[in-house]
């Protein structure tokens, strides 16, 4: 199994060096590089796009300290993370991120009972099967026993990934007067 640690968000750009303070927009993105899954933040001025090896990206503005409120990153990054847990096998990980991404209801999940199935796949009931509900994809993985892993370790490594203490404002795409 591939352990991936991706970076929390260092209110640095990574291109310049420079601090982004409260209030400011600030690109996001995750890319693949050969040792794993990495981490970009970049200042507004600094932002050219997404690098070609982007797994996804998102528009952030880094809250005043009034605000606390901390938010997923967007549905196609989720998506785009999960999809790279499922290259990786981390079953562990994959589990407990199906599990909020179905209660976000970006994915259902469900849990095979064993009946004809079983009889067909002896291992059917050992298994999650996913359903990406906005393209109708299926994954089936492996069922991790939660008693037997840290489940609070894996939320703070889903939580240092993809989660963002920004409140949307502007939209996705490029700013015009950029």
């Amino acid at each position: 199994m591939v352990e991936q640690n991706i970076q929390r968000f260092s209110r640095r750009c990574s291109r310049t060096g420079r601090e982004i303070g409260p209030g400011e927009v600030y690109y996001s993105c995750l890319t693949e590089t050969p040792s794993g899954v990495q981490r970009l933040d970049f200042c507004r001025e600094a932002w050219e796009g997404p690098p070609v090896d982007c797994l996804g990206w998102w528009k952030s503005r880094l809250p005043v300290p009034t605000q606390t409120k901390i938010r997923w990153a967007p549905e196609h990054v989720l998506l785009a993370y999960f999809e790279n847990l499922l290259v990786t096998q981390r079953w562990d990980v994959l589990n407990v991120l199906a599990l909020a991404l179905a209660r976000r209801r970006l994915m259902t999940v469900e849990y095979p009972t064993g009946g004809s199935s079983a009889t067909e796949d002896p291992d059917a009931g050992n298994e999650l099967i996913l359903t990406v509900r906005s393209t109708g994809d299926t994954h089936r993985i492996p069922q991790v026993n939660f008693s037997a892993i840290d489940v609070a370790a894996i939320q703070a490594e889903l939580d240092q990934h993809l989660f963002t203490d920004q409140i949307e404002e502007e939209p996705l795409e490029a700013d015009s007067t950029e």
